[in-house]
């Protein structure tokens, strides 16, 4: 959460406080204790138990403020704050932006996040309150279950305490009299294997609903009233117990001749005596209160599970949210930069074009017209032909046609850079359009041109496109195109990596490469992306498509690109995309795209 909120909110710092109910010390109320602080460009420190008055990295007067108020205060400029103008920490530290909100539940307080940004003032805006807001929404979320969590195992604990408690006094459960709580019995066996009760107390009625003597009379009657589903347990116990003679265990449901179902359990010692014979003595114990307080605390625990998977799906929509948000961000920059190139590109580039198609009849015509002088004049000058030799007259007439055919081939491949351009930068609408799969490789490898020429550290990076008979294809081309720059741009950064340690003339003889095919198979369309880089092993292929997962050097990967990659082939084109690498052998990525989704 730390790492969350001071990266959305715009902070330098940020301190999660968490309330302690001392309502059983000394000291009444609640307490605000720092459970963990994040500053920028460190990592977060978690765990503490520090209480506030103990620190000095805070304004201790703003969190009083908030903790009784409980509203989130935002201070634009904290040092012009009349209010804490007497803060030492205010007068220490000078922050300028101050954002300050308790964390609540149902009313109840649950802590408070502070969090400041120490260089400009106004830092926190009204959408990243609200963010906050949604962060310490799902923050007493998870705060609020992990104390229900927590009072679900101390209520267990107390559970297990009370059957440890309860199995020891069944160990001297021989001594008991008639008030002791449950059904005391014994059983006797005599050396000819004759079964019969001795003794069974007066409780038997309230948990059995039949009289002591009825008891004795039917040594059956707790067979006969066992519930059906856990009749063979009974029998295998008890069958186990009279064989070998030891001691029984047994738990299970009964049904009263009331109807009433209820949980017993009947534990019994064994004894032999002197004259063969062996009696049980044991207890049955009423656990209906105690399964019915099982339950409970199992449903409870399937209930905290379940907000633990709704947290835990809420966090990751934020991520795909935020992820969301940067990738667009970041092609739409792109995009409109691409754009903007292109159309800055087409006025001159019209205007080049349309002059020199203007300017090539001219010319040819006052070439004509100079040969005409030439023809008419056999008399000329030694001046004339002093300067016909200086400007080499001859040559001059013979290329200046080729010159301008040359500028027009120029302009013809600025105008198909410019359509190129225009080709990756076009905006995705609402629905799928037809779009021609290759124009976009193409104008991705465009974009990309200028990292795949030679170098001082490596020749240039051989593309070879394959590209099969591929119809129109309907989807979203702008997001296309993301996925061929993410790959290709990734696999451009693999080859320069498995460069490192290679020469010039080693490259050379082995030089790089990438290989774009296209196909069309069983109504898929079929992009095949590989590369001779240094591959990757086992472990990296399983996190490849992981958010925020990168191989990258720090400042040089996002993790974002093959996450967004996937989401586009997979959840809006219905697709699928996979990676087949091997150290030392390269990468190829096999994107499928159906061509009826």
């Amino acid at each position: 959460m730390l790492s969350i909120a001071i990266e959305n909110a715009g902070a330098n710092k940020c301190v999660l406080m968490l309330v302690r109910d001392d309502s059983q010390s000394d000291t009444k109320g609640e307490r605000l204790l720092i459970k963990g602080s994040i500053t920028e460009g460190s990592e977060p420190v978690v765990l503490q138990r520090l209480p506030i008055e103990d620190s000095r990295d805070i304004p201790l007067k703003l969190i009083y403020k908030v903790k009784h108020n409980r509203q989130t205060a935002v201070l634009l400029d904290a040092t012009a704050d009349p209010t804490l103008a007497n803060d030492p920490y205010i007068i220490h530290q000078q922050p300028k932006s101050i954002l300050c909100s308790p964390i609540l539940h149902q009313g109840k307080l649950l802590g408070v996040l502070y969090l400041e940004n120490n260089l400009v003032t106004g830092a926190f805006t009204y959408d990243r309150v609200e963010l906050l807001n949604l962060l310490c929404a799902q923050a007493a979320i998870s705060l609020e279950n992990a104390q229900l969590y927590e009072r679900s195992l101390e209520y267990s604990q107390q559970l297990e305490q009370s059957l440890n408690e309860l199995n020891a006094a069944q160990s001297r459960f021989h001594h008991l009299v008639d008030n002791v709580p449950g059904v005391v019995y014994q059983y006797r066996m005599s050396t000819d294997g004759v079964i019969s009760m001795n003794y069974i107390s007066t409780d038997c009625y309230s948990l059995l609903e039949i009289t002591p003597e009825q008891a004795m009379s039917n040594l059956e009657f707790l067979e006969n009233s066992v519930h059906p589903d856990d009749i063979a347990s009974y029998r295998k116990s008890t069958t186990d117990a009279i064989q070998t003679r030891s001691s029984w265990h047994w738990s299970g449901r009964i049904v009263t001749p009331s109807g009433i179902i209820k949980w017993i359990h009947a534990e019994s010692r064994i004894e032999h005596l002197a004259d063969g014979s062996v009696v049980w003595d044991g207890l049955f114990l009423d656990m209906s209160e105690q399964q019915a307080a099982l339950h409970e605390r199992k449903l409870a625990e399937l209930a905290l599970q379940q907000k633990s998977l709704d947290l835990q799906q809420a966090l990751t929509d934020l991520q795909n949210a935020q992820l969301q948000i940067v990738q667009s961000e970041k092609m739409s920059a792109l995009g409109n930069l691409v754009a903007g190139v292109a159309h800055e590109m087409n006025n001159p580039l019209g205007f080049i074009a349309a002059s020199l198609k203007q300017a090539k009849p001219t010319v040819a015509d006052i070439v004509e017209h100079l040969a005409l002088y030439q023809s008419s004049l056999p008399n000329k000058s030694e001046e004339i032909i002093d300067h016909a030799e200086e400007i080499d007259l001859d040559y001059s007439l013979s290329d200046l046609p080729k010159m301008i055919d040359s500028m027009s081939m120029a302009c013809d491949r600025l105008k198909n850079t410019s359509t190129s351009l225009r080709t990756f930068s076009r905006t995705d609408r609402d629905y799928k359009v037809p779009f021609n799969i290759h124009e976009g490789i193409d104008s991705t490898i465009l974009i990309l041109k200028h990292r795949l020429k030679a170098n001082e550290q490596r020749p240039a990076i051989e593309v070879t496109t394959n590209y099969g008979n591929l119809p129109q294809f309907e989807c979203f081309p702008g997001q296309l195109n993301q996925v061929f720059m993410n790959i290709i741009a990734n696999a451009i950064d693999a080859l320069d990596e498995s460069n490192h340690e290679r020469s010039f003339e080693e490259i050379k003889d082995n030089p790089n490469w990438i290989t774009i095919t296209t196909s069309v198979e069983n109504n898929l369309v079929k992009i095949a992306i590989a590369d001779n880089g240094k591959g990757m092993s086992e472990s990296v292929k399983q996190k490849i498509f992981d958010h925020l997962f990168t191989t990258k050097a720090v400042g040089k990967g996002t993790g974002l690109g093959l996450a967004i990659a996937r989401q586009i082939i997979v959840e809006k084109h219905g697709g699928q995309i996979i990676v087949e690498s091997e150290v030392g052998k390269g990468t190829k990525f096999a994107i499928q795209l159906p061509l009826s989704a």
